[in-house]
């Protein structure tokens, strides 16, 4: 399983990046959500893990961009927000 991981807090993208690889998933790490995309736009993922706020592009416009080009990739929207 191929997972691509956007997260711009790169000690919790690497902790994430490291447990998943521990559990034998290929993940490649994106750390900003124009990136992300490009990566998207690449590589065909089983499981996308964004984070909502990103810097260039945030976790809503990148989903928003992929429905739009009919990805239907899972995605898994993290935030660190308590509200």
């Amino acid at each position: 399983m191929r997972i691509l991981l956007v997260d711009d807090d790169q000690a919790l993208a690497d902790r994430l990046q490291t447990a998943l690889r521990h559990q034998q998933y290929l993940v490649d790490l994106a750390i900003d959500g124009q990136q992300g995309w490009e990566l998207a736009e690449a590589f065909n993922y089983d499981l996308i893990l964004l984070d909502l706020l990103l810097p260039k592009l945030n976790g809503i416009a990148f989903c928003q961009k992929l429905r739009q080009a009919r990805d239907r990739t899972p995605v898994l929207l993290m935030t660190a927000q308590d509200s």
